[in-house]
């Protein structure tokens, strides 16, 4: 599922939500896996920085893959951060009045609002941290787009993940229109 509002001009940030910081080089052979999109991203002249939100699973990444993604400028903020000192810090880090897209991995959010996932892992974020993000990136900058990733739909006890989902988009349309009208 995604969204995008507007196309920048300019070069965009891009704050992700996940558990894992998906910098791996290739696995095998191949190099547009799921566990490389952000290395990617770094590899774009469009992409000015990137912020990883909510990360937690422990043996996800090798350490060159966590050196790398430092080297680059990546900055890496766990759950546990988040859940300690709140989400103004993480919106503080995120560049003012410049174009930012949301990418948020289905997994980075806490299995009890979205448990469709292939590999759950306690401790992520919850709800009301998700629509403070985009709400915040909404009054700090330019939102221009956000997509969900990774829902496996076979996995969604009771509709709970679509049902996250769809409130999440919700929420980021109304921030867009919003800051449209404003």
């Amino acid at each position: 599922m995604g969204v995008l509002i507007t196309i920048p001009k300019d070069r965009i940030n891009i704050v992700h939500i996940d558990t894992h910081i998906d910098w791996r080089d290739s696995v095998g052979r191949v190099r547009l896996g799921y566990n490389s999109p952000m290395r990617r991203a770094s590899e774009l002249q469009h992409v000015n920085r990137i912020i990883q939100v909510g990360l937690r699973a422990q043996g996800s990444a090798r350490e060159t893959e966590v050196q790398d993604a430092f080297a680059y400028g990546d900055e890496l903020i766990t759950a546990y951060d988040v859940h300690k000192n709140g989400m103004t810090p993480i919106l503080e880090r995120i560049p003012k009045n410049e174009s930012c897209y949301l990418t948020i991995d289905a997994d980075g959010c806490d299995p009890s609002i979205m448990p469709a996932v292939t590999g759950p892992a306690p401790g992520g974020l919850r709800f009301h941290q998700l629509r403070e993000l985009i709400h915040g990136i909404g009054r700090t900058g330019n939102l221009i787009g956000m997509d969900i990733v990774e829902i496996t739909p076979a996995f969604d006890l009771d509709g709970i993940s679509a049902l996250t989902a769809g409130q999440l988009i919700l929420n980021f349309i109304g921030t867009c229109v919003r800051a449209e009208s404003s």
